[in-house]
């Protein structure tokens, strides 16, 4: 396949990273500038100079789109966003901080030109990398596939590339609370992977926090799985079965005329249930949450201003769908 025979669309989420953003486009240019390319930068309310360096480099290189969202609607809505608007033959998004060597990306094409649909990128574990950040990552990619229903790529953040077709998939995807590692293998297709060594941030520091990676994590179990719910009715049962057992032991040493002594075991079974019962009821809230906020059917974002001409295909979709509700 000739370089110019297709089109590549980069897709970079980007949030607080102004010192990176001249040094990010400088690598992809080198790299990319045998092919047809385009840029598109999301600006997902940064607090910093990110417009300002965003809108810099788009007045400098003709191939750079840009859209600035009006407030921080979160790191996988910035990439869904850019997805909306790629026009690609072939979509890549990767993080604004360097780490994803946009080098990786010709491999990636290799691997397209060979009749791949989806190709993940695989971060190769830095020996320095700390320990809890390391085993974290590891546990919650074993969690996540004990209890989803998808097998979702360990070491996969959202790195990739992927086919139009794919991309079309993603823009129909009507959920808010969107979880792209696992919507890509739920989505099926020909994939496969490829490692990269992961390098280090060039400017700044990561603005994924515990907090933030927690929340991630929640949002990925709940999205593809009802495991969780399984797990809390038949921990349920068992208790109640546990409980319907020391009732009939109660009874019967009622019945004897033997004592019971100390209150204390009665006390700490009480509190242990009680635990157990708001923990049951917080993962039923938690997927009631999710529908609620999914019943609203608010736009996944709100543009404040871009250099692209024309209006976002996902409000197109929210305004005909709420036209539908009305009529």
């Amino acid at each position: 396949m000739e370089n110019n025979a297709f089109l590549v669309s980069i897709v970079v989420p980007c949030f607080d990273e102004a010192d990176n953003i001249q040094p990010l486009i400088d690598r992809i240019q080198d790299v990319l500038s045998p092919y047809q390319h385009e840029i598109i930068l999301v600006n997902d309310g940064s607090k910093d100079a990110t417009q300002q360096a965003i809108e810099s480099v788009a007045a400098t290189y003709k191939s750079i789109s840009y859209l600035s969202f009006s407030r921080n609607f979160g790191h996988q809505t910035a990439i869904k966003a850019g997805i909306d608007y790629a026009k690609g033959d072939c979509i890549v998004t990767m993080d604004a901080d360097l780490q994803h060597p946009p080098e990786t990306i010709i491999n990636m094409l290799e691997f397209w030109g060979q009749g791949f649909e989806v190709i993940t990128a695989i971060r190769i574990d830095d020996a320095n990398l700390p320990w809890f950040k390391k085993w974290s990552s590891k546990g919650f990619y074993w969690l996540l596939s004990l209890i989803s229903d998808e097998n979702v790529t360990p070491q996969g953040a959202d790195f990739r590339l992927f086919d139009k077709k794919i991309a079309a998939v993603i823009r129909n995807m009507p959920e808010n609370n969107i979880y792209l590692r696992g919507l890509f293998s739920w989505i099926g297709y020909k994939q496969t992977t490829l490692k990269y060594k992961e390098e280090k941030r060039f400017f700044g520091s990561t603005k994924y926090s515990t907090k933030k990676m927690l929340k991630l994590a929640s949002n990925g179990i709940t999205s593809f799985s009802i495991k969780p719910l399984r797990i809390a009715l038949a921990i349920g049962v068992m208790f109640a079965f546990l409980a319907f057992g020391y009732g009939v032991y109660a009874i019967i040493v009622m019945v004897l005329g033997l004592t019971v002594s100390g209150w204390a075991s009665i006390v700490a079974a009480i509190v242990f249930l009680s635990g157990l019962q708001l923990m049951v009821l917080g993962v039923m809230g938690e997927y009631i949450g999710k529908l609620y906020l999914e019943n609203k059917k608010r736009p996944h974002y709100l543009i404040s201003k871009t250099n692209i001409n024309g209006t976002s295909p996902q409000l197109d979709s929210y305004k005909q769908e709420r036209r539908a509700a009305v009529f």
